[in-house]
C-alpha cells in the first residue's frame, strides 16, 4: 500500500516573502521657454533680473511637482495670490514715478528748444527715482502667473532700471556743461562768430583753412565792452605749437594771411556741437525707454508708460473669478 502524501510542512522560522512597494512616479520634466524678450534682455546686461525671473518660475514648479499633494498646491496658489496683488502696488507707486519723469522730461525738452536752461527740472530730475527692479519678482510667486505676466515683468523691471540709469546721465551732462551749454542756448537770439577761414597756398591753387577762434565774439551788438559803438576785432592771437601768431582780421581785397570769420548760422550745419549732440542723445534715449518707439510700424517697441498699464491691469485680474 502506498505511503499517504503528506501536505508539505510550513517553516515558522522560513522567511517571510514581503511584496515590493509601489514606486512613486517620476516627476514630469518641467520645461522654461525663454520668449524672444528675455533673450533680448539678456543681450542687453539684464541677466541678473532675467535670472531672478527664471529661477522663481523654476523653483515654484519644482516644488509642485516634487512635493505634490493638495495642501501644497493651495499653498502655492496663495503665494501667487499674495505676489500679484502685492506686484501690483508696486507697479502703481513705479508708475507715478514714471509719469513724473515722462512729464519733467517733456517741459525739460521744451525750455531748450526755446533756448533756455531747464534748471527747474534738473532739481526734478534729482528727486525722481523708479522704485522697481529684478529684486522685485522674488518670493512672489510668479512661476503661476503665466508667460505674457512673466514677460512683462521682465520688461518692466529691466526697463525700470534703464530709465533710472539714462535719467542719471542726461542730469550729469545738463549739470556739468551748464556754462557751454547756456553759451550755446543764448547764440541762438546772439550769434557768436566761433570760427573762422584763412586762404593759404594749396598744390593745386588757394585754399581755406579752419581756425578756431579762441575768444568768439558777437555778430552784432548795440556797444562793446567800453561803450563805444561796437565792431569786430581788427586782429586775432592764435596758437601755433609754442608760438603765438597774430592774424589780421580779412577787410577788403585779395585774401592772404589773414582771418575771414565765418557766419554762425552756417557753422551747425557743418561743425555740430559735440554737447548738443549728446544732449539731445541723451533725451532722445530716455524719451523711447519711457514712450516707446514706434516711428516703424513693422517693429514698434512699447515703453515703460504702455509696459507698466499693461502689466497692472494683468496683476489686478489674477484671482478674479476664481
Amino acid at each position: 500500500m502506498a505511503a499517504p502524501i503528506s501536505a508539505p510542512v510550513s517553516d515558522a522560522f522560513a522567511p517571510v516573502a514581503v511584496a515590493e512597494p509601489p514606486q512613486p512616479a517620476a516627476p514630469a520634466a518641467i520645461r522654461i521657454e525663454m520668449s524672444e524678450e528675455l533673450v533680448e534682455a539678456q543681450k542687453k546686461g539684464r541677466k541678473k533680473i532675467i535670472a531672478i525671473a527664471v529661477a522663481t518660475a523654476f523653483i515654484g514648479g519644482v516644488l509642485g511637482y516634487a512635493v505634490g499633494g493638495g495642501a501644497e498646491r493651495g499653498r502655492r496658489h496663495d503665494t501667487a495670490l499674495q505676489g500679484a496683488a502685492m506686484l501690483a502696488d508696486e507697479v502703481q507707486k513705479a508708475n507715478e514715478e514714471i509719469e513724473k519723469l515722462a512729464e519733467v522730461l517733456k517741459k525739460a525738452k521744451t525750455k531748450l528748444a526755446e533756448g533756455k536752461y531747464p534748471e527747474e527740472e534738473i532739481n526734478a530730475l534729482g528727486g525722481i527715482d523708479i522704485p522697481f527692479d529684478g529684486n522685485y519678482l522674488a518670493g512672489k510667486g510668479t512661476g503661476l502667473m503665466g508667460n505674457e505676466v512673466n514677460r512683462l515683468l521682465v520688461k518692466f523691471a529691466g526697463d525700470a532700471v534703464m530709465a533710472n540709469e539714462q535719467k542719471e546721465t542726461l542730469k550729469r551732462v545738463l549739470t556739468g556743461r551748464r556754462k557751454l551749454i547756456e553759451d550755446l542756448l543764448g547764440q541762438r537770439e546772439n550769434p557768436k562768430v566761433n570760427w573762422g577761414v584763412y586762404v593759404a597756398n594749396g598744390p593745386h591753387g588757394p585754399m581755406a583753412g579752419m581756425q578756431l577762434i579762441p575768444e568768439p565774439f558777437l555778430v552784432k551788438s548795440d556797444k562793446g565792452k567800453d561803450g563805444k559803438p561796437y565792431s569786430w576785432p581788427d586782429e586775432f592771437e592764435l596758437k601755433d605749437g609754442d608760438k603765438t601768431v597774430k592774424l589780421k582780421r580779412y577787410t577788403s581785397g585779395a585774401p592772404g594771411s589773414e582771418l575771414i570769420p565765418v557766419d554762425p548760422t552756417t557753422q551747425s550745419a557743418v561743425c555740430t556741437s559735440d554737447t548738443l549732440v549728446q544732449l539731445a542723445r541723451e533725451i532722445g534715449n530716455l524719451e523711447t525707454t519711457l514712450k516707446g518707439d514706434k516711428s516703424d510700424p513693422t517693429n514698434e517697441k512699447s515703453g515703460l508708460v504702455d509696459t507698466g498699464t499693461a502689466l497692472l491691469e494683468r496683476l489686478k485680474s489674477i484671482g478674479v473669478g476664481a
